[in-house]
């Protein structure tokens, strides 16, 4: 499976239009619609990790590094949730050491 089929099939899975996923991200409708086409198959980091987040994926979900990779389900709630949200990434220093 290619990554337009992936980012296509994750989408819908999720029932997120192009223009949904284009306001959730900050990439144009009309760069998704490129990606899914297959038109357009290199991106920034940047856009692939804004896209893996909306989609509740991996980049290397969409990316096809491993093909035994588990394919994400739909969540519940699609939305962030407000509470709980923990940091990711090394601890940062504190004052004393």
């Amino acid at each position: 499976m290619t990554l337009a089929q992936r980012l296509r099939q994750r989408r819908e899975q999720l029932g997120l239009s192009q223009h949904a996923l284009a306001r959730r991200t900050g990439v144009p409708q009309a760069r998704i619609s490129e990606f899914e086409s297959g038109t357009k198959t290199g991106m920034t980091l940047d856009t692939a990790k804004r896209l893996a987040r909306a989609l509740g994926c991996s980049i290397d979900y969409l990316a096809g590094t491993w093909e035994d990779v588990a394919e994400p389900t739909a969540p519940e709630d699609t939305e962030p949730a407000a509470t709980g949200a923990r940091r990711r990434g090394r601890p940062r220093a504190t004052a004393a050491g």
